[in-house]
């Protein structure tokens, strides 16, 4: 029998014919200790190979020490909150750390971990789409005191089966409603009738409650419906879109898409976020101005009422450390190629007049039914030509990879991204398949946008225990968390913290370091200005010690980070001794 050393080969060999066994095995014999130094080597040395090894060998103290004490809370809820195994006859009492969301989310707001996370800072939220980002009840509770605003549904909602079948829209009208006649929940409703919303929530099954209830069941996904991967990734997912009809409507007029913004900034603050980049363009931008009720053609008002919010808040006392707002452009990727081509020249007027505010282009929707990147070739090779042309900066941010497949179309997108130079890819789920692809990913510093939450409610993984957001790491790929679509997907909140929860109490390798890693990622890869190709790769190395704005910020949000570690330190670092 050999032992292989890293440092050299010890040799044991047994006699061929039996003999005499003497002794004890002996934790302190050189070969053990051997053994165990060349352990130790191994996986010293793959730990170098990760994506956050720098930013880890880079902490202060202060932040090494906080590491620590995360380590120690972090198992301490594994060990006494989390391990609970179920009675004999009741599986479904089972708890375990890294169970399904769902089952797992009302548990998170009880653990010391969670209160950790909360607090982090941490820096930019890179995908997200706009319609699915703050949680739909507070829109409706902001509806429910905006004047003239109605709800109609396909059928009365009378039934069960009505509850689920039927579809809902919000409206704006500038004339009174009288308010007796019958309501959505009345048998005798006659289809797409506006009702004043109030009376519709007044004399629903269990009040403004309970319209509240169905409303969140018409614009998410149920935490039972996630759990059903026998009925595989394309059932979820017509639900799931399904979600965007009566959510869209939500925030079409003017005082409520205000309302909506103030509150999605605040909540993004309050979380932690410095700066978001956020999806959306092609099939967003209807609004209904104050007092109207029919859609202004014009499309730019949509982006200057954005503007103007985003000016407010930043100028407000609560956006002082906000930096900002940039959109990236989204097609549905199942829209003929005329639509696309149209779109386009509409994102090209968009930019040449909002220079500021575009950030890049990208295609979105499901990727398995939709047109695969090769497929659209053509027009994308022709938009960028058209940004070369009008000396624009419009790169890509493609969503690919989100997908179980090897080798299908879906899959095959992520080679499509690289070619296209996608300066970050959305979901790469499925990238840690590819060993060459993976080497020029992270020589093109190409960096992933990871939503975790996301991809579980959408069946591609079981749980975070199983999402290949650790391999990537490990493989060195530049990434970064964001949530997506949280208001659909069960986070029920604007901000990141249920996503790093996820993945720091799922992962032994991350920690509050890995995660910390993350964070600073998302702000190394934000696409905070206009800028060539070479001058992106030479910021993102560059990091903190770079001279433009990125660096500015990425010091910025370092300042932050230590002031967190501290707070750590000083909060919990007597109540969870470290070794």
């Amino acid at each position: 029998m050999r032992l292989l050393s890293i440092l050299g080969v010890a040799t044991l060999s047994l006699g061929a014919s039996a003999a005499l066994v003497e002794g004890e095995p002996d934790v302190n014999s050189t070969l053990v200790q051997q053994h165990l130094r060349d352990r130790q080597k191994l996986i010293t040395l793959e730990k170098t190979h990760r994506q956050d090894h720098l930013f880890r060998q880079n902490l202060s103290p202060t932040a090494r020490y906080a590491d620590e004490i995360v380590q120690a809370i972090r198992q301490d809820e594994i060990d006494n909150y989390w391990r609970i195994p179920a009675p004999p006859q009741d599986a479904e009492e089972e708890q375990f750390a890294g169970e399904m969301f769902p089952r797992a989310r009302d548990r998170i707001a009880n653990t010391t971990l969670w209160q950790v996370v909360r607090r982090m800072p941490k820096g930019s939220l890179l995908h997200a789409h706009l319609s699915a980002m703050l949680p739909y009840e507070k829109i409706v509770r902001t509806i429910l005191d905006t004047d003239g605003m109605v709800i109609s549904a396909s059928q009365p909602i009378d039934s069960e089966d009505a509850r689920f079948n039927a579809s809902i829209t919000f409206a704006h009208v500038n004339t009174t409603l009288p308010t007796n006649e019958t309501s959505i929940s009345d048998p005798s409703y006659i289809p797409d009738t506006p009702v004043p919303i109030k009376q519709a929530a007044g004399s629903f099954p269990g009040g403004v409650e309970g319209f509240l209830d169905f409303i969140k069941e018409k614009t998410t996904v149920p935490p039972e419906e996630s759990q059903r991967h026998e009925l595989g990734v394309d059932e979820v997912w017509r639900r799931f879109q399904a979600c965007f009809g009566p959510a869209d409507t939500l925030i079409q007029y003017e005082p409520v898409v205000r309302a909506f913004y103030k509150q999605l900034f605040t909540d993004l603050v309050n979380d932690g976020i410095n700066w978001v980049e956020i999806r959306s363009g092609g099939s967003s931008g209807k609004l209904v101005h104050d007092g109207d009720e029919d859609i202004d053609p014009d499309l730019d008002v949509w982006w200057d009422v954005l503007l103007d919010e985003v000016y407010k808040f930043k100028t407000s006392e609560k956006g002082r450390n906000f930096w900002g707002v940039r959109v990236i452009w989204s097609d549905a990727r199942g829209k003929d190629r005329a639509k696309i081509t149209k779109s386009m020249k509409i994102a090209l007027e968009r930019k040449q007049k909002y220079p500021e505010l575009f950030s890049g282009y990208d295609l979105v929707a499901q990727e398995d039914l939709g047109r695969p990147l090769s497929d659209l070739a053509p027009e994308l090779v022709w938009f960028r030509q058209q940004t070369e042309e009008l000396n624009l900066t419009i790169p890509y941010f493609f969503h690919a990879g989100e997908t179980l497949g090897d080798g299908n179309s879906t899959d095959n997108n992520l080679f499509d991204a690289v070619l296209f130079n996608s300066r970050r890819i959305g979901h790469g789920f499925s990238l840690y398949k590819h060993p060459n692809l993976i080497r020029q990913v992270v020589e093109q510093d190409i960096m992933v946008e990871v939503c975790p939450i996301s991809n579980e409610v959408l069946r591609l993984n079981t749980d975070i225990l199983h999402h290949p957001l650790p391999a990537m790491i490990a493989h060195g790929i530049p990434t970064a968390i964001s949530n997506d679509d949280p208001a659909i997907l069960g986070q029920d909140v604007a901000g990141l913290s249920y996503d790093f929860y996820e993945a720091i109490q799922g992962f032994d390798n991350l920690g509050l370091a890995g995660l910390g890693a993350l964070a600073q990622n998302s702000l190394r890869w934000s696409n905070f200005e206009d800028q060539s190709n070479e001058d992106w790769v030479r910021d993102v190395d560059s990091a903190e010690h770079g001279n433009g704005i990125k660096a500015e910020y990425i010091r910025e949000w370092n300042d932050q980070w230590e002031d967190f570690c501290a707070w750590i330190v000083g909060e919990y670092g007597d109540k969870y001794p470290t070794s």
